[in-house]
């Protein structure tokens, strides 16, 4: 008679306190997180993402210029690995506001899959890193050997 089961857990989760309304899951591990704020002029976005061996999560968070507004103005993204088809890294210049042409924008990668298309903002530092870790980690999911 065949046993059925499933894997025991190996891993407790940790209480990872992670900006995103999406949270942790059970055996998910946190490979990397990074904040990137791009401001100028007073406004500008700041970009929480995070890198697990199953997702990346992804918040933006908008600063008003004027400050007028006491809600939080966010959103929130959560990307599986194994949606992941293509990445390449953005160097398209771009404007911050309408007022000011001195912005210096961080590094930013273009990944596209299933769910359309997300631009990832790092520190030029991390680039290469996140570029080996992520197609590493998409590899992980999509490649299956056979023994």
């Amino acid at each position: 008679m065949a046993r059925v089961g499933s894997s025991p857990i190996t891993k407790q989760p940790d209480s990872h306190e992670i900006l995103n309304t999406f949270d942790i899951m059970g055996n998910e591990i946190v490979f990397h997180e990074w904040t990137v704020e791009d401001k100028t002029c007073g406004c500008g976005t700041t970009y929480y993402t995070t890198f697990t061996d199953a997702r990346l999560l992804i918040r933006t968070k908008k600063i008003t210029c004027c400050n007028c507004c006491d809600q939080e103005n966010y959103n929130d993204v959560s990307i599986f690995l194994r949606d992941i088809a293509a990445m390449r890294q953005s160097t398209e210049p771009r404007r911050c506001c309408t007022f000011c042409t001195c912005c210096h924008s961080p590094k930013r990668m273009e990944i596209r899959g299933t769910f359309g298309s997300q631009i990832l903002h790092v520190l030029k530092a991390d680039m290469d890193s996140l570029q080996i870790g992520i197609s590493a980690a998409i590899g992980n999911h999509k490649l299956i050997s056979h023994h």
